[in-house]
């Protein structure tokens, strides 16, 4: 298939576009303003597989948004009591082992505020850690996992180095591989030799045996465990803002509280909270479509030649293309077919040979691969 534009004549825009690529485009997925600019393209019209969320959405969305707006001439409660005990009777665990946060992120930063010492970070894994930890003025350590091996945890290289850190994150499923790891051993290590296991479970709702491969019914026996997770992945609401920790060791939670700005949390996040766990028919078709649909996209992706599709038991995907640069095949997509991939060569273990793309609905799915298959085949 013949390219729609020429790689020796690109505009001076275009030129000046690619040396900004990984400082605007790689750091996060979901800059479809940014690429819609640059290309004359209306940002509606590209589908986004560069961003992870569930592109279903409960389907009572409207009267749980319009719930909050009696709330909106009060401050939320500052305390947040409704919404600590609405995400810990989801969970299962208790309301003063809940920290709620202004999505994810502010919790990510804020643990890094009341962290001390030394910090190891499972790589490649999401850029936040890293940023958060050095704003923090923690010294960090890596650990990667290499990509030739299925991205396998390396316990025994942990144990070894054991001294290197006092604190050590991991992402569970991971992003960009998507892999669950089994990770009670490192759970026991971090009780063994008194440091803290920081697991981000964001993506852990779609994977398969959820509550089987979890860390939650760990937190009230280990103060040595921190959890994070995040409402807008999985119930594909990333615009309310809404994310918690959640840990038994009551000092650094205190720690935390003592240092959080009040008010983070909007009173739509606080009134959908009385709503959005209760969703069981949604929960319930969200975890089957995923686990049927990623193994199918996997399949078909592994049918082209020149990439390969690595496993996954989150809502997203890590392909690598065997020949082709990624920012290349990324802008292939983009013109061609208004189709937006996350590039991931700035994951620290990676190059630019490989790429994040989302799960999406079945049609927009097909009509992915198909374009991948388009511009691979040229």
């Amino acid at each position: 298939m013949k390219n729609n534009f020429s790689k020796k004549n690109k505009s001076t825009k275009e030129k000046e576009f690619n040396k900004e690529k990984v400082n605007i485009n790689s750091v996060h997925g979901a800059d479809i303003n940014s690429a819609a600019e640059l290309y004359g393209l209306e940002a509606d019209k590209i589908i986004d597989f560069s961003s992870n969320i569930n592109p279903f959405i409960v389907d009572s969305m409207d009267k749980i948004v319009a719930a909050g707006v009696g709330s909106l001439q009060k401050y939320p409660d500052i305390k947040y009591r409704r919404l600590r005990k609405n995400i810990a009777d989801y969970l299962g665990v208790g309301d003063s082992q809940v920290i709620p946060g202004n999505g994810a992120t502010e919790i990510i930063y804020l643990l890094m505020r009341n962290l001390s010492g030394r910090l190891a970070i499972i790589n490649p894994t999401f850029s936040e850690y890293r940023k958060g930890a050095e704003i923090a003025g923690l010294s960090v350590v890596d650990f990667v996992m290499d990509w030739k091996k299925d991205f396998k945890l390396d316990l025994d290289e942990i144990y070894r180095r054991k001294d290197e850190f006092d604190s050590i994150f991991i992402c569970n499923p991971n992003n960009p591989d998507g892999s669950v790891r089994e990770i009670k051993k490192l759970l026991e290590f971090a009780e063994k030799e008194g440091k803290l296991l920081i697991v981000d479970e964001t993506f852990i709702e779609f994977a398969d045996s959820e509550k089987d491969r979890s860390l939650v019914n760990m937190v009230e026996k280990s103060k040595n465990l921190f959890i994070i997770r995040a409402v807008t992945k999985f119930f594909g609401i990333p615009g309310i803002r809404l994310g918690y920790g959640i840990s038994s060791n009551r000092e650094l939670l205190q720690k935390m509280y003592d240092e959080k700005e009040p008010w983070t949390i909007n009173s739509f996040a606080d009134s959908a909270s009385d709503f959005i766990f209760k969703e069981e028919e949604y929960i319930r078709k969200s975890k089957e479509y995923f686990s049927k649909e990623r193994v199918c996209m996997i399949n078909e992706i592994n049918k082209i030649d020149g990439i390969k599709a690595f496993n996954s038991d989150a809502n997203f995907i890590l392909v690598r293309f065997e020949n082709r640069n990624v920012l290349d095949v990324k802008e292939n997509l983009l013109k061609r077919a208004g189709l937006l991939i996350r590039d991931a060569s700035n994951f620290i273990g990676l190059d630019s040979s490989f790429a994040r793309v989302a799960i999406k609905n079945h049609e927009q799915n097909i009509v992915l691969v198909d374009a991948i298959r388009s511009v691979l085949g040229e």
